[in-house]
């Protein structure tokens, strides 16, 4: 089965003084599995990936998997390695660390060839049997056509599902459901801002960022039961904040974190640098967020 439903990035928590939080991310992936989430995506962005060690990512990917052992949920590993080689050798690991789906992010630095790229993309999915989940993230420089990733489902079946991050999605997923004649699903990315419109057009998930996942899970409830009314009213209540935070993508990552010290998950929301400081304008929006998550304890996410 793919990835259906709300999907958070899990963060990755430091110390104060740089080093990763273990017991941290133990809390949060504690947190996590308690609210029925059903899938996780690790190494996002979100995720500060880019600003970890590879001996940091297989620690943090072994306690992931350890700790959701009896819980049913799936993880979802991501591969962002720029180099071919190197991207096919964490697949593999990955494959035999136990993940369920690996997720590739297209290499984008110093602007590759399309034919570049298809040699990235396919050179992965020949090398593991589990599902693959590619991004289609335009604007970060990466493929431009979506319906080069749909051509290669043909060739490759365990090409399941295109996580659809142009801004806004909808036409990409349209055309990945015609392109391969409903063969490979969709996903939403970009914090799930254009989560309504999305769905309508066809997206299966989300995959935001994991501080305020039991709000997303709220709004999913209304979603499930068809209820576009009111899923739109509870999309009113927290999309409008997250939109504003993920115009600059670091404001996002400190504010995610910021949000998930506030709740007492993990003890410190130190980001390794570059980073931002959280303005007092976050702080309240969070704040609010916060209080509305914590009223929901009543609701049965």
């Amino acid at each position: 089965m793919n990835i259906q439903g709300v999907c958070p990035v899990l963060s990755v928590p430091f110390h104060k003084s740089g080093e990763v939080d273990y017991q941290s991310f133990k809390s949060l992936v504690s947190w996590i599995t308690s609210l029925g989430t059903k899938s996780v995506l690790f190494f996002g962005v979100a995720s500060e990936n880019i600003k970890l060690s590879d001996d940091e990512r297989y620690k943090l990917l072994e306690i992931l998997l350890t700790q959701r052992s009896d819980s049913g949920m799936k993880v979802i590993a991501s591969v962002a390695d720029h180099s071919a080689e190197l991207a096919v050798k964490r697949a593999k690991d990955y494959e035999k660390m136990g993940v369920d789906f690996i997720n590739i992010l297209p290499p984008t630095f110093f602007n590759p060839t399309t034919a570049q790229i298809n040699h990235h993309i396919s050179s992965i999915l020949s090398s593991v049997k589990l599902p693959v989940i590619v991004q289609h993230l335009p604007q970060g420089g990466g493929v431009n056509d979506v319906g080069d990733l749909v051509g290669m489902s043909n060739k490759f079946s365990n090409l399941k599902m295109i996580k659809c991050e142009a801004n806004p999605p909808d036409e990409s997923i349209k055309r990945v459901t015609e392109l391969s004649s409903n063969k490979v699903e969709t996903l939403i990315g970009w914090g799930g801002i254009h989560w309504k419109s999305g769905a309508q057009a066809g997206a299966k998930g989300i995959q935001p960022g994991c501080s305020l996942t039991d709000l997303y899970l709220w709004a999913e409830q209304a979603l499930l039961s068809n209820d576009l009314v009111e899923f739109e009213s509870r999309l009113g209540k927290f999309l409008p904040t997250i939109t504003e935070w993920i115009a600059t993508v670091e404001e996002l990552v400190a504010a995610e974190k910021y949000v998930l010290a506030a709740r007492g998950i993990i003890e410190s929301d130190y980001c390794r640098a570059p980073t931002v400081e959280v303005s007092q304008k976050v702080k309240d929006q969070a704040k609010v967020l916060i209080d509305l998550a914590d009223n929901l304890s009543a609701l049965s996410i």
